[in-house]
């Protein structure tokens, strides 16, 4: 859990899961695997160290960050150049008086990018970059988010991976955002090999779940 104000990169872990709940039938469409969990067991690659916050358990990554605080965890056990990512999150039972807002993170090499939805049924891209909050895509209503109590959204990230060396291809700097299969937007962003992908979330006292995550390419 990390202080909005006193923004400290704490290098905690990512949580995802498959499972327990049946998720729509739309999903990530790569042809090959490079992750799945289904979070009946803690995967040692998250390192969680403060499960106070988050905790797995009967399929699900639980997160509850405190009022003014955001929590950012990310999966270190391989990094994905390109990939084609999703993961089910279920808004709180009890919502918040507050906007809250969850969603996945990207390490672009120079900073984290947190790619999220809100509570109002809202979307956006924060980040930091050097310690500073930055705003490549800014917050604004979406159609294709689900609001109210237990709402799930289905949120899917694609990007590609750097050119190889001497590669004649352009490169391709964009990551596409869907929810629930309806583009959101495409931004663009650092290409880097080492990129990470996490879990953020700012829940305001509210619970969060994430369920159904998969990394295909």
């Amino acid at each position: 859990m990390t202080s909005k104000t006193n923004w400290h990169l704490a290098m905690s872990a990512a949580f995802f899961a498959l499972g327990m709940w049946s998720g729509p039938a739309f999903a990530c469409k790569g042809a090959q695997t490079l992750l799945r969990d289904d979070f009946t067991d803690e995967d040692p690659a998250w390192g969680l160290a403060d499960h106070t916050v988050a905790q797995i358990g009967d399929g699900a990554l639980k997160v509850q960050s405190a009022v003014n605080t955001y929590f950012n965890i990310f999966y270190q056990g391989m990094n994905f150049p390109g990939a084609d990512a999703c993961i089910d999150i279920v808004s709180p039972a009890t919502p918040s008086k507050t906007v809250t807002q969850a969603g996945m993170g990207l390490w672009t090499g120079r900073g984290w990018n947190f790619i999220y939805i809100t509570s109002d049924g809202s979307a956006g891209v924060t980040g930091l970059q050097d310690n500073n909050w930055v705003n490549p895509v800014p917050v604004r209503k979406f159609d294709g988010v689900k609001t109210g109590a237990n709402a799930v959204n289905q949120l899917r990230l694609v990007w590609s991976a750097p050119p190889a060396q001497n590669a004649t291809a352009a490169p391709n700097p964009y990551v596409q955002i869907f929810v629930n299969d309806k583009l959101f937007i495409k931004y663009k962003t650092v290409q880097n090999a080492d990129r990470a992908l996490g879990i953020y979330a700012d829940t305001e006292g509210a619970q969060y779940q994430f369920k159904n995550l998969a990394v295909t390419e």
